[in-house]
């Protein structure tokens, strides 16, 4: 993944529109990037197709490169701002993508990040694979809207194993992804899913290797674990670690009753009662009415316990019988069969 400069993008959101109107263009230089397509490639030329979202941290376009027919397509995301919070998102991806070869190694489980341009603003521009399904939350919101519930078993252990093969990827790295959730989990036509968006991502080892300590309280509210709650909330690698565990339990219950599991069906979630729902009351679980195996609740019961120095590690979790002994042809293809039904 390289990290360079780029001319102004002619498909800016509002913000950037108004900061090439503060600083004039000539003050971003017309650097460019070698990318895995093999060629020298500046931001301007990428074509928008289409808008994909707009989100707290920043906008999303499907973009083509020029020249290059129909299947040269991309997410483009940029940052709203350039501050701190973005060069951590930059610095995530980096590590991310640290390894053998001019691009990283990177992880099948995680959307991958071509290149990092610079806007005109100084606002970074991320050229990140396309997934062509959107979000499992799209799926699971299509899933309702046919009057399901949410995943069966079989798709969800495949869903699990992907998320923890991202989550253990990402570990290695120092980096923990602190908002895992199924908006954040996006699928493809092919039956993929992959992790997406470190926006408040944190990075807990250092460059040499040291341990820090990282503030984890950012990121959305129903996935949060109850220590994120505390108090300008931090942690070491294995709280951080912890965390994301946490959100990965919450995730699965999700996929699999079709709503948020927090709060009881039907009520309308807020901060102050997601709050007290996770800091006061019981752990999350499966209801005992639940068609679900012994295998599922142990899953979601080793991710979900209140204290983090009791949760599972990601690596025991590879081990859960939930996702060790699953079927894995016949988990991926009941997936992708929800996921093509419900584009």
């Amino acid at each position: 993944m390289a990290t360079v400069a780029a001319a102004a993008s002619p498909f800016a959101a509002p913000h950037e529109m108004m900061a090439r109107a503060a600083r004039p263009a000539a003050a971003a230089p017309e650097a460019t990037t070698t990318m895995d397509l093999g060629q020298v490639l500046r931001l301007s030329d990428f074509d928008k197709i289409a808008d994909l979202g707009d989100g707290a941290s920043g906008v999303v376009a499907k973009v083509r490169l020029r020249g290059c027919g129909s299947s040269a397509v991309f997410a483009l995301k940029t940052a709203h701002y350039c501050d701190g919070g973005a060069e951590v998102e930059v610095e995530a991806l980096r590590r991310v993508a640290a390894g053998a070869g001019p691009w990283g190694s990177w992880s099948p489980h995680v959307v991958r990040c071509h290149a990092v341009f610079r806007c005109a603003g100084g606002e970074p521009a991320m050229l990140l694979e396309l997934m062509d399904a959107g979000s499992l939350g799209r799926v699971l919101a299509a899933l309702r809207g046919e009057g399901r519930r949410g995943l069966p078993e079989p798709a969800l252990a495949e869903v699990a194993a992907r998320c923890l093969a991202g989550l253990a990827h990402l570990h290695s790295r120092g980096v923990a992804h602190l908002d895992l959730k199924p908006d954040n989990l996006l699928a493809s036509a092919r039956g993929d899913v992959k992790i997406c968006d470190f926006s408040v991502s944190r990075i807990f080892l250092g460059g040499a290797g040291e341990r820090r300590r990282v503030p984890v309280a950012a990121g959305s509210t129903a996935y949060l674990s109850p220590e994120r709650f505390e108090p300008n909330a931090h942690a070491g690698p294995r709280g951080a670690c912890a965390a994301d565990v946490w959100a990965l339990g919450v995730t699965v219950l999700e996929l699999f009753l079709g709503r948020c599991p927090i709060l009881p069906a039907g009520e309308r979630p807020s901060w102050e009662r997601l709050k007290k729902a996770i800091c006061d009351g019981e752990a999350p679980s499966l209801p005992a009415s639940a068609a679900a195996s012994a295998e599922l609740r142990g899953f979601v019961a080793s991710c979900l316990h209140k204290d983090p120095r009791r949760r599972a590690t990601v690596a025991q979790l590879l081990a859960h019988p939930f996702v060790a002994r699953r079927d894995g042809e016949a988990c991926r293809r009941q997936l992708r069969e929800i996921i093509v039904e419900t584009m």
